[in-house]
């Protein structure tokens, strides 16, 4: 029997790879056949290549493919397909080879291909990934560097899958709680814009024509109208620049943090949400570093670096310094932190039960139900709130049209 790398097609449109054991070339077509996939291409790997694997060469190519930023989900996507890969006993580099030739995006090829060309001049995974600071984290580059000192490079890409699904199934819960209030936003503004600027201007010649006092709040709608009128396009070239501003430029995205930041530390719901997604992140990257063989200290020091609250970081660093020292970790952080009691005193129960990383994945399930709990307790107040401040202004709107609309039915009368 020998092995066999295919990539086949099953259906239209779907592309599927893998590994197959076959005596020949025919037989793994027979095979794949059988299995309803129209295999693409079947390559075989001789004694030769498998003894020595730098000899394949990654194709460039050129295709309809497009280059985009590396998001969290390709990532993930590629974290868990090289754990399927490695688990069926397929070399790294013709791993590398089958993951650079599907994806999509040609700045992820030329990062996997640069990896694949550090691992051909003798070094390590780990070191392959480390050239890449801003793909790969450095809680992800550790647990690969344990897993390659324990020869269990599979299972720490499984632990690291494990890790980014529970976190990107976190925001996309948070991503979809405010979906429909943001929808909500933009379709109630676009209404009030389109009124105040296309439909209030056309009334306007009809309303002066009226001859009698026009009430107050339809002068005041009338007057904004105006002047909103007079600069809609500079209005909106305004927004555009700042939202390109906001998205494109380094210093943009800097004040835009801020401005988020600031809002995250003073808006009430907001506040807490965000502190115990801090702490739930922390947890679990902290567990999964424990888990993979990393010493306490180091995991602390590996962690410390992802949490995003500037305050809470500079405490877990002298925290840092504190174990460094040779105290316990739960001491240092009721010494240095401004952490709830249920978190450090956790901490001690986990220290002194020799399972801290067990504790800390308890904790970490805590604090994500108590999120889902808040998002649920944030839609619930967003919604009425928006569609009440929607509706007083487009309310406002329309009671300026309709009252000098009932002054000229009783001028007919």
């Amino acid at each position: 029997m020998e092995k066999f790398v295919y990539r086949a097609k099953r259906g239209l449109e779907e592309i599927i790879e893998g590994v197959i054991d076959a005596d020949t070339k025919e037989e793994a077509v027979s095979i794949l056949l059988e299995r309803g996939v129209f295999p693409v291409s079947i390559i075989k790997y001789s004694e030769a290549q498998q003894a020595q694997p730098e000899a394949i060469v990654l194709p460039v190519k050129v295709s309809k493919k497009i280059r985009k930023k590396i998001s969290s989900k390709e990532i993930l996507g590629f974290t868990r397909q090289l754990a399927t890969l490695i688990r069926a006993k397929v070399e790294l580099l013709s791993s590398l080879r089958i993951l650079y030739e599907q994806t999509d995006n040609l700045k992820f090829q030329e990062v996997i291909l640069d990896i694949n060309t550090t691992i051909k001049e003798g070094k390590t995974f780990s070191e392959a990934l480390s050239h890449h600071p801003n793909v790969f984290s450095s809680i992800f580059i550790s647990i690969i560097k344990a897993g390659e000192a324990s020869g269990r490079l599979d299972t720490s890409l499984e632990q690291i899958s494990e890790f980014m699904y529970r976190e990107e199934s976190l925001k996309a819960k948070i991503y979809v709680a405010l979906a429909y209030p943001a929808l909500l936003l933009f379709v109630g503004f676009s209404s009030i814009f389109v009124l105040i600027n296309f439909v209030i201007p056309k009334l306007k010649p009809i309303f002066e024509s009226i001859g009698k006092e026009l009430p107050l709040i339809t002068k005041v709608i009338l007057n904004f109208s105006t002047i909103s009128g007079k600069n809609v396009w500079i209005t909106l070239t305004v927004i555009a620049g700042f939202i390109f501003f906001s998205i494109y430029t380094p210093q943009g995205k800097k004040l835009f943090k801020k401005i988020t930041d600031f809002l995250k530390r003073n808006t009430p719901v907001v506040k807490r949400l965000t502190k115990n997604q801090e702490l739930a992140h922390f947890s679990r990257a902290l567990a999964m570093l424990l888990r993979g063989g990393v010493p306490a200290l180091r995991s602390l020091e590996i962690s410390t670096p992802s949490i995003g609250d500037a305050r809470l970081r500079e405490q877990f660093k002298k925290v840092c310094y504190s174990v460094a020292a040779g105290k316990g970790l739960s001491k240092s952080m009721e010494a240095y932190t401004s952490l709830p009691v249920f978190f450090t005193k956790m901490i001690a129960v986990g220290e002194e039960s020799g399972s801290l990383a067990g504790v800390l994945d308890e904790i970490s399930q805590s604090y994500t139900e108590q999120i889902e709990s808040d998002i649920a307790l944030l839609t619930s107040l967003i919604e009425p709130v928006l569609i009440l401040i929607l509706g007083l202004i487009l309310g406002t709107i329309v009671l300026a049209i309709l009252l000098p609309t009932f002054q000229i039915t009783q001028m007919v009368r």
